[in-house]
């Protein structure tokens, strides 16, 4: 670790642990208070859940697979229209506009039944009933995700710095050849974790698809409940098995986000917001306020400061205070 780096404080650590695991076991106590008020007059009858749970199993394989193919078949298309919102051309870049904002500006649910009506009126190929509604939902997710992944790929494509796409071109790489060797190895591992998170929500919004009798995981639990009518049971296993598929996934989530995350990136914004954040809790212990109340924390922080050698108008005790006692050692 280099002199100028700082590690984490512990004491922050420490409460971001306490708030998370104070959240997981509020909600689970809301949770299991929750299911013995609906439950307390005749109880909840974990025989029948496990004697049932298998009988979910058929449409979370269906609610697997119409997730992975619509998610990677919108994966192609969000990048092609990613890209094209990064062009200096107006009618390419205004066109993929004009999809990614019809996409997300309107909700799946609208998506969902008005490909509905388009799949009933124009069938093609004359499909059997079970394969039309399953190519419905299939498009629906496809066309769904693809907006949203279009502005990840975008963000991500135009978050390398100009001047690395400049350099390129100055030794003599042409416009694909940065794209490859400069741009997607960094764009890559910004967009990976928005990306899994992506999937996550197109798994949990697989679930609209029951309403156009689709046989997946919500469609065989609303069957298990009219067979059975343990209306409260089903819906804990269909909570527990979206569950068990989430929560692995949001591990890799992090996991991809730890692994793939670009060394330096945002962490002089890190190191100026502990700092900061350190220097008003001293001045509130010692003034009685805040820093900004009193215009303490007001000085101006150069975009550079290594490449900056402060003046004198940043010896103030608002720069003081900003930067921290070592800045008193630091000759000019």
């Amino acid at each position: 670790m280099g002199p100028d780096e700082e590690k984490p404080p512990l004491r922050p650590r420490i409460e971001q642990l306490g708030e998370k695991v104070g959240a997981v076991v509020l909600i689970v106590a809301v949770f299991v208070a929750f299911i013995f008020l609906l439950t307390k007059d005749q109880g909840l009858d974990v025989g029948y859940m496990q004697a049932h749970w298998g009988s979910l199993l058929p449409g979370l394989l269906i609610t697997i697979q119409i997730t992975v193919y619509s998610y990677f078949s919108g994966m192609v298309i969000g990048f092609g229209f990613g890209w094209m919102r990064t062009l200096r051309y107006r009618i390419p870049r205004g066109l993929a506009t004009i999809w990614v904002e019809s996409f997300r500006g309107t909700p799946l649910f609208v998506q969902l039944l008005l490909l509905f009506g388009l799949f009933s009126y124009y069938n093609p190929g004359n499909l059997p009933t079970d394969s039309r509604l399953l190519l419905t939902g299939y498009f629906a997710l496809m066309l769904n995700t693809s907006g949203y992944q279009a502005e990840i790929f975008r963000a991500g494509l135009q978050s390398v710095a100009a001047g690395q796409v400049e350099a390129a071109k100055s030794i003599g790489l042409p416009y694909w050849g940065a794209m490859r060797s400069v741009i997607m190895p960094q764009a890559v591992r910004i967009v990976v974790p928005p990306l899994t998170n992506e999937f996550i929500s197109i798994l949990k919004a697989s679930s609209l698809l029951f309403y156009i009798a689709i046989h997946e995981l919500t469609y065989d639990a609303r069957v298990l409940t009219f067979a059975g009518g343990k209306i409260v049971e089903v819906y804990i296993m269909l909570s527990v098995t979206y569950l068990a598929l989430a929560i692995p996934l949001s591990k890799v989530v992090s996991y991809f986000e730890r692994r793939f995350r670009i060394p330096g990136l945002g962490v002089q914004q890190e190191r100026l917001t502990r700092r900061t954040r350190s220097s008003t809790r001293f001045v509130t212990r010692v003034f009685g306020t805040n820093g900004t109340a009193i215009g303490l924390v007001t000085a101006k922080v150069p975009r550079n400061r290594a490449a900056q050698r402060p003046n004198l108008a940043d010896t103030s005790i608002s720069g003081i205070f900003l930067r921290g006692p070592r800045m008193l050692r630091r000759p000019w």
